[in-house]
Formats: structure tokens, sequence, C-alpha cells
């Protein structure tokens, strides 16, 4: 008999499809395009800035157990290019609409369409060997994680947007990285965290 859903996972996936993610609820903390105003901010400022962006990626993260269990029962396959095609395009042309590069985009939810993998396939040897069943609690993944992986993918370009001048910036990696730390999501699996976490350590 499978292990009951992770009581982290199961509050956080009824928080997504009551209520929006709560600093979208709040809006933004600036103004779209006033980018260039938040390149001076460091310390507390800083990751006050940056903490949207931070629990949105980490919420998505968490929400790969949800995703590996809805799979598991159905012995789906955890990779599917074709449907992560359409994630990238549609981030692309919503992001591209709040002024943010294509190749930004692109590679920021490729990389957590990659985290999300690895702690699907980590998941999923763990069941192999525990010879797991069929989880009843897992939610239904067209209806009921993917409307939430929407939501989440709006709240990370938001946060992208203002703070593109921060997170963009090179001579701040190092204040960023630290600004991000920690994610929950590395309870799940470490590497998977930093993949998440990969794109803004990077120099752009």
């Amino acid at each position: 008999m499978p292990a009951p859903f992770r009581p982290l996972a199961q509050l956080l996936l009824s928080l997504l499809l009551l209520t929006p993610l709560a600093p979208a609820l709040a809006g933004s903390a600036h103004p779209q395009g006033d980018s260039g105003a938040t390149s001076d901010r460091s310390g507390p400022d800083l990751q006050k800035s940056l903490e949207p962006l931070r629990q949105a990626i980490d919420q998505r993260l968490l929400l790969a157990e949800a995703v590996a269990r809805a799979k598991w029962n159905v012995q789906g396959n955890i990779e599917d290019l074709p449907r992560e095609a359409l994630v990238i395009q549609a981030a692309v042309r919503q992001g591209g609409a709040m002024g943010l590069p294509a190749a930004w985009i692109e590679s920021v939810f490729r990389a957590q369409i990659e985290a999300s993998k690895t702690v699907q396939r980590e998941l999923f040897a763990k069941w192999q060997t525990q010879q797991a069943g069929h989880f009843a609690d897992a939610p239904d993944l067209a209806n009921t994680i993917r409307p939430a992986l929407d939501r989440i993918t709006t709240q990370i370009l938001r946060s992208m947007a203002d703070n593109q001048a921060i997170v963009t910036d090179p001579a701040r990696q190092t204040d960023i990285a630290r600004a991000m730390q920690p994610l929950q999501a590395a309870t799940l699996s470490p590497a998977a965290a930093a993949q998440a976490l990969a794109p803004f350590a990077a120099q752009h």
C-alpha cells in the first residue's frame, strides 16, 4: 500500500486550487517595466524583492511529487516532449508581453521542467524498489495539477519582470543565489532544487 500523500504537498496543492499565490494576489510589488529602479537593492531588500520568485519556484518543484503520483497511477511516461514544448512556448508568449527576452524565459522554464523530471525519476525509482501500488489520493494531472502549474508560471514570469535588472546583473549573482535559498523542495531532491535555481546563478 503506497504511503499517504505528503501533508506539505497536499496542503500546498489545496492552497493553489483555492487561491492564487499570495504575491500574485497582492499584485506586483513594483510597477511593470520599473525593473531598472530595483537594481541597487541589497540585503533584506533584495531578499524581499526576490521572495515571490523563490516561493513560486519552490512551489512548482514541490508539485513534482503530485505529478509523479498521477503518472505512476497510469504508468505514464515521465518525459513528454510535445507537452514540454507547449509549456515553454506559452511561457515565452506570456513573458514576451511583459518585456522578457525569449531566450531567458526558455532557459528558466526548461530548468523547471528538468528539475521536476529529476524529482519524478527519483520517486519512480523508489516506488519501483518498494513495489508501490496505486495512489488513491493522487490529484488529476490534467484538471488539477496543470492549472496550478499554469498559475505558478504566471507568478514566475511576473517576478522575473519585476526583478529583471537585478537577476540579469552578473555582479549580483552571489547575492541572488543567497536570496533564492532555501527551497523546501530540496527535501524532495537536492539535485532538482539546484537545477531549478541554476538559471538564476548564471550570467545573462
